[in-house]
């Protein structure tokens, strides 16, 4: 394999870069982008069944990137088969060098790929909390992560936990995994005028003075226990959870409204994501509850927005917050900090050196080491 010095051919599975919005796409978004600008004397490779409209000019710019969708009507039809099997026969007739799969999978017939093949490991949550999955989900998962780990040269584990669970659930050999984080979206590193976190607090119809929880409303997130420690503290406050709701939204409503607390609870979806540093820079305090992560892109977000962070003591939240954030393991406890949000200090000097551990330049850099 040539080093990073001289050109190579890199490709990526990029479907979730064109297509998602948040986690896997926020993902393969940071990687692609920080490639393209780390090492534009390489050429890139970007394969993608489909390109939804508002990303259609996500690349452009950069002279050293093609993008490659299916262009006849049986790719165009079939786009599950054309990324799981024609991808791999365009890898070797373009010379690539190495393939890096950004969400859990290679393409089934990767064995015969010519060059490196890397795929990226998010989580093992399917594995380790199965009552949160379809019994056919966590069957494809697992057929897919466990055939993509057995293939690759090598994996990528998106944090010290998940490295772990790729060991403990896949049984692949510690040698074979190579943890490397990865860092939010530059937008979170600037400072919001006075303005502008005026337009957005109207924007949201939001009180001046209120905590907020981003993610998924379900389960797992634990959202209801944030709420009902929020309903304990009694603050003159009010809570903001943005994120997609699902039928779990239905219980922290029924709690809302038995406590008659609908005043002061605020549901936000489809929030645009240029809107979400005022959201957290707006905030008293970020929080969050998840169970478990395979990182907690939202923990990392809000420190970047230099907002308390209140976070539950669990899996790679930790490696994540290290000691730059508050931790909770009761709703207890999480009263406990929302009474004191007010007189909670932020330590610049541990989020500082918690967040250079996150540098983008280093994680590229990281992630080329591995290429190489």
């Amino acid at each position: 394999m040539a080093t990073s010095n001289t050109q190579l051919k890199i490709a990526f599975d990029a479907k979730r870069a064109f297509n998602n919005h948040t986690g896997l796409g926020n993902y393969s978004r940071f990687v692609i982008k920080g490639m393209l600008d780390a090492y534009p004397q390489h050429v890139f490779y970007l394969f993608t069944p489909s390109i939804k409209l508002e990303f259609a000019k996500l690349f452009e710019g950069y002279n050293n990137v093609h993008v490659i969708s299916p262009q006849n009507i049986l790719g165009k039809t079939f786009k599950a088969l054309w990324r799981t099997y024609s991808i791999t026969g365009m890898l070797n007739k373009l010379g690539v060098d190495v393939y890096h799969g950004l969400s859990n999978e290679l393409p089934a017939n990767i064995k015969s790929f010519k060059g490196k093949s890397i795929v990226t490991i998010h989580d093992l949550i399917f594995l380790r909390y199965p009552q949160y999955y379809k019994t056919i989900d966590r069957i494809i998962y697992k057929r897919k992560f466990t055939k993509a780990c057995l293939n690759a040269h090598m994996v990528v584990a998106a944090s010290q936990q998940t490295a772990s669970d790729i060991q403990s659930f896949l049984g692949v050999d510690s040698q074979k995994i190579k943890v490397v984080y990865q860092n939010c979206d530059e937008q979170f590193d600037k400072k919001i005028s006075s303005q502008d976190l005026d337009a957005i607090r109207k924007k949201y119809d939001l009180n001046p003075s209120y905590f907020i929880c981003i993610g998924t409303i379900e389960p797992r997130k634990k959202q209801l226990l944030v709420l009902q420690a929020f309903h304990q503290s009694n603050v003159n406050k009010h809570l903001v959870f943005v994120g997609k709701q699902t039928n779990y939204a239905e219980d922290l409503h029924q709690y809302i409204n038995q406590n008659q607390i609908a005043d002061k609870v605020h549901f936000i979806e489809g929030a645009e994501f240029v809107d979400f540093p005022a959201l957290y820079q707006n905030a008293s305090m970020c929080i969050y509850a998840s169970e478990f992560e395979g990182f907690g892109i939202p923990v990392l977000e809000a420190m970047r927005s230099d907002v308390n962070v209140a976070v539950a003591n669990t899996s790679s939240l930790t490696e994540v917050g290290g000691d730059a954030v508050h931790y909770f393991e009761t709703s207890e406890q999480l009263t406990t900090l929302f009474k004191n949000a007010d007189s909670l200090t932020i330590n610049h000097e541990k989020v500082q050196i918690q967040l250079d551990k996150f540098s983008s330049h280093v994680l590229i850099a990281q992630l080329m080491k591995v290429y190489c």
